[in-house]
């Protein structure tokens, strides 16, 4: 009988620990992809600073491979000052059935005012 009480708990422990090895895998896999749409916002973000002071408006698109799974859109609005530019960066993708995104803010300033 001993036997067999300790072979269900131990049977139980196995289940369990897989499940949360199967959870671990799945954050794991969450934490790089959030990652990598982390580097591509920086990435856009370094772009709008090296092209100058941006233009007003929405504009959006799409990452080439390997990152086609990700898409950007930039929107630029105005601040209480003439010469600076708020730059917002959202990076999309789709995780299942949810959208997820990340969304990084800087602000641009013009050089010549």
């Amino acid at each position: 009988m001993e036997v067999v009480v300790a072979l269900s708990i131990l049977a139980v422990t196995f289940v369990v620990l897989l499940g949360l090895r199967n959870h671990d895998i799945l954050q794991h896999q969450e934490a790089r992809t959030m990652t990598r749409a982390t580097l591509l916002a920086q990435k856009k973000i370094s772009e709008v600073e090296m092209a100058g002071f941006p233009s007003l408006g929405v504009i959006a698109g799409d990452f080439p491979e390997p990152d086609d799974r990700f898409n950007w859109t930039q929107t630029v609005s105005t601040t209480p000052f003439d010469f600076a530019r708020e730059v917002n960066i959202a990076v999309t993708w789709r995780e299942g059935e949810r959208q997820e995104s990340v969304v990084l803010v800087t602000f641009v300033v013009d050089e010549k005012s």
